[in-house]
Parts: C-alpha cells; sequence; structure tokens
C-alpha cells in the first residue's frame, strides 16, 4: 500500500559523511521531498534559518560538536522550535539515545541506514508534521476568530458560539430580547468645537468603559452607529436575567458619565450629557445580507421602540426610559418616574414607560411627569 505523502515538507539533514549525505538525499527525493544538505552544525544551523525545515536529521557526531547539542540549539531556535529532529547514529548505546532524548529529539535512526526502514520513517514524520502545522493553522485561526467576536460580545456569550453547533447559531431566529440604545447627546455641537482627533479620542475612550459595561453586564454590542451604540441582552445567547442585565448596566454607564464629567478633559467646555432607552420584547435576530456582505442584527418592533425611548430622553431631560416590559422581567427593586405620553411614534397602541434613577424607591408622593412625544 502506498503511504501518502504531506506535501510541502522541507528536510534538512546534517552529516559529515559525503557518502551519507548522498544516501539521504537520494532517499528523501525519491520520496518527494524537497531536501538541503549540511556537513556540520553550524552551517545547518545558518540553513535552517532561511530554509525553515520541518523535519530534520542530525548525525550525532559531527566535526563542529556534539549532534546532541545541536539538537538543543534547533529547538530554541523560533524558526526550528516546531521541526522534528530526527538523530543518526551507529552509537546504539543507551547513554546515546537517552541523551539525545532528553534533548527532546524525536526519534533514533541507526546507522548504516535501510533504505525501506529510512522512507517508512520519513514519511511518517512528515505527515505527522503536516498534521502539526493544520493544527496550530487551525488555533491560528480559532484566536483570530475569538479576537474578532470579543469586540462583540461578551466572553461567555463567544464561548457559548464557538462550542455551539456553528453556523446555525447565527442563522436567525425569533427571541425574547432587551434591546439598550445609548446616545451622547448634542455631539454635532461637541464636535464642532473639537478637532476631528480629539473626537475619535473622546469616543473612543468612552466608548471603552461603555462597551467593557456592557460585556460585564452578559449585553453584546450589535452596532456603533457614529455617537449611538445599540446593545443587546439576550441575543445571540438568552438568559434568565437579560432585562436586569441591561437595567444595572444602563445604571452603571449613568455612574461612569458622573465620574467623566467630573474629571473632563479641558477641552470640554459643558458635561457630557446621554439617553438611553430599553425595552424588552420579540426581535428577529440573525444574519442579514446578501452574499456580499451579511451583519448580524436584531431588528422588530421592540427594537425601535428602544429607540423611540432613547429620543424621549431628549424631551424630557432624563437620562434613562425603560418600558414596562423591561420593569416586569428586570425584578429590581427600582426607582422610577411613571411618564404618560400622548403617544410615541410608530407605535399604535399604548404602552406604560418610566424614568430610571437608582436602585432605591423614590418617595411614594413624587408627581408623574406628562409629557406630549412626537
Amino acid at each position: 500500500m502506498t503511504q501518502e505523502k504531506a506535501p510541502d515538507i522541507r528536510i534538512l539533514a546534517i552529516d559529515d559523511e559525503d557518502i551519507q549525505r548522498k544516501i539521504i538525499q537520494k532517499l528523501v527525493e525519491s520520496s518527494g521531498y524537497a531536501i538541503r544538505i549540511a556537513p556540520d552544525g553550524m552551517t545547518g544551523l545558518n540553513m535552517a534559518r532561511e530554509w525553515l525545515p520541518g523535519i530534520i536529521f542530525i548525525d550525532v557526531y559531527l566535526p563542529d560538536g556534539s549532534g546532541i547539542e545541536l539538537v538543543k540549539k534547533f529547538k530554541e531556535m523560533p524558526e526550528t522550535s516546531d521541526s522534528f529532529i530526527i538523530l543518526m547514529s551507529s552509537d546504539i548505546s543507551e547513554d546515546t539515545t537517552v541523551a539525545g532524548l532528553m534533548q527532546h529529539a524525536n526519534e533514533f535512526i541507526y546507522k548504516p541506514l535501510r533504505k525501506n526502514e529510512f522512507q517508512i520513517k520519513l514519511n511518517s514524520w512528515a505527515q505527522r508534521y503536516s498534521r502539526r502545522m493544520s493544527m496550530l493553522e487551525k488555533v491560528d485561526t480559532l484566536s483570530k476568530t475569538t479576537d474578532i467576536l470579543s469586540q462583540y460580545f461578551s466572553k461567555d456569550i463567544v464561548e457559548k458560539i464557538l462550542t455551539s453547533s456553528g453556523k446555525n447559531m447565527l442563522k436567525g431566529e425569533n427571541v425574547t430580547a432587551t434591546i439598550l440604545f445609548f446616545d451622547i447627546r448634542n455631539f454635532t455641537t461637541i464636535s464642532e468645537s473639537i478637532s476631528p482627533d480629539k473626537v475619535a479620542d473622546l469616543l473612543n475612550y468612552l466608548y471603552t468603559d461603555i462597551m467593557d459595561l456592557v460585556f460585564s453586564h452578559n449585553g453584546s454590542i450589535n452596532k456603533i452607529i457614529g455617537d449611538a451604540i445599540l446593545a443587546t441582552f439576550g441575543a445571540p445567547i438568552a438568559s434568565e436575567h437579560d432585562a436586569r442585565n441591561a437595567v444595572l448596566c444602563a445604571l452603571d454607564i449613568q455612574k461612569t458619565f458622573n465620574f467623566f464629567n467630573q474629571v473632563k478633559p479641558h477641552y470640554l467646555e459643558n458635561d457630557i450629557a446621554f439617553g438611553i432607552g430599553i425595552a424588552t420584547g420579540k426581535v428577529f435576530a440573525g444574519n442579514i445580507g446578501s452574499y456580499r456582505r451579511m451583519e448580524y442584527t436584531v431588528i422588530g418592533d421592540t427594537v425601535n421602540l428602544a429607540s423611540r425611548l432613547q429620543e424621549l430622553t431628549k424631551k424630557i431631560t432624563e437620562n434613562i426610559i425603560i418600558d414596562d416590559a423591561t420593569l416586569t422581567s428586570a425584578e429590581l427593586d427600582l426607582a422610577t418616574k411613571k411618564i404618560r405620553v400622548s403617544g410615541i411614534r410608530g407605535k399604535k397602541e399604548k404602552i406604560q414607560i418610566y424614568a430610571l434613577s437608582t436602585l432605591k424607591n423614590l418617595d411614594e408622593d413624587e408627581k408623574d411627569n406628562e409629557v406630549t412625544f412626537f
């Protein structure tokens, strides 16, 4: 049975005997692999830095030192740290074998070399090296994928996505989720008063804290739209406390901005204000687009409502507004003010909404706000 050859495996052989070098070269080339030959250790080291061999054959006795010591040098070199190293020697003593293995040589081949044995072992190690490189490539791809996902999802959600059934994970489904819309108020005015690079620095600074808070509360960043962020809690991975997580996240964002405004940079004349709208309900969560570009997103009435509630914060100068479904699902002792509105754009039926301030109850005598929102 013909053994499958691993492709593109480079071989380096180091032997001071001219006849042995010719024999090795002929056996390797007849097996279909590229090979380079070195007569001593120093030449082999220099050659390896350029050649990047996958397998290295080393004679134990070389004119410029021990082949066993040379194994250690190859293992320490970044270019050959993953290479398989096979020692060759006519010395079959246990001491020589143990010394070589202690330096992490992969195998011994005893001289004089026998054609069939050499080629079988060569093909075997070439296949192993090919599998190792394939595995390392997959690990690298997985690492890059994890880094990309980590920009949008919290660590636990990334782990669930990577360990789930794969393609169907983000394919699309109707789920119950809590949507959080965040927006910096009057950012156009702020942008007019400072240079573009300071605008970018400011957003990067603020978004770093906000996104960390979203992730720490098991949320996901679905979109960044200029000075606005759409965060989801419950998509793509649902939990038992999505509404609670969103509310606590919003309160922490409020604390962050309160602190930031106390230490804001000198080029900001006024405090930075923000608005957050939170709504809970059914959404479609999944990939939308075409073969040219796909995007994981959430759509539906709940998303629109969260956006409208964020807009409403500008009308009544409240930072956080939530709907009744969020208040009920959060199951928290919240300080809220009931807001009566004549109507919310895009909503036919009336819904109850609340301004949220803290986790501590307000006095029962506090009056409700009544605002007309078009």
